[in-house]
């Protein structure tokens, strides 16, 4: 099942998509004791972060994991788990309303050639190996986690977290959920946050473009995915 929600105020419409990704963890937690979250880094994703800390959720309930991430150390500038951290988890954590622990970053291994990516497995797979609910924000080219549109990593048939040196985007190392794995979550929520998302939504809603082509389709098959967007 898709949702298209159209809202021309960007602020607003993260408000929105934060709100709604709140209800399906709570609607999660309220038949299982636990829910597993996944989430990207962006600034579009920043402020979802921001408004979603004023929803009333049990935290302490639930696990957060990376959705993909640059090949960094966790306080480099670039790390999608230091936007979360700075925009989510400390504020959080200053209130008592999270679990430090429940929140799962990636760890680079640059010793091993999964580069770390087995051993966020065996965390993952503690915490039973599935994404209830995830949080998508869509590139300019389509790609979402790092996925990139016509690359192996968007074909790679691993149903865990992958690693890639030949990132089309800049920086070149990263790692990421993969296909399958995303797709296999409950709910979705799926962003393009401004104009600049206006080529990727056209292909997105454009039946004869395929996944490959176009990862943030990946939303199309899940069982409840949500699409947030500016664009009419």
């Amino acid at each position: 099942m898709l949702t298209i929600i159209h809202e021309p105020d960007t602020d607003l419409l993260l408000r929105r998509a934060a709100r709604h990704m709140c209800r399906k963890v709570r609607e999660a937690l309220a038949v299982r004791g636990s829910v597993n979250l996944a989430v990207p880094g962006g600034r579009s994703v920043a402020k979802v972060f921001e408004a979603m800390r004023a929803e009333e959720v049990d935290w302490a309930r639930t696990h957060f994991f990376v959705l993909d991430e640059r090949l960094v150390p966790l306080d480099h500038p670039d790390s999608n788990y230091r936007i979360l951290q700075e925009h989510f988890v400390t504020p959080l954590t200053r209130e008592g309303r999270i679990l430090p622990h429940n929140v799962h970053p990636f760890i680079l291994d640059a010793s091993v050639p999964d580069q770390g990516t087995r051993a966020y497995e065996d965390v993952f797979a503690r915490h039973g190996f599935r994404f209830d609910i995830i949080l998508l924000s869509s590139g300019e080219d389509g790609h979402v986690g790092a996925l990139f549109p016509d690359h192996h990593s968007v074909t790679d048939c691993r149903h865990g977290f992958i690693v890639m040196h030949d990132s089309p985007k800049p920086p070149s190392g990263r790692m990421s959920s993969s296909l399958s794995l995303m797709q296999s979550a409950e709910a979705g929520v799926l962003l393009f946050a401004d104009e600049s998302k206006r080529s990727a939504f056209e292909r997105f809603k454009d039946a004869t473009t395929p996944v490959s082509s176009c990862p943030a389709k990946l939303a199309l098959v899940m069982k409840d995915a949500a699409v947030f967007t500016t664009l009419g």
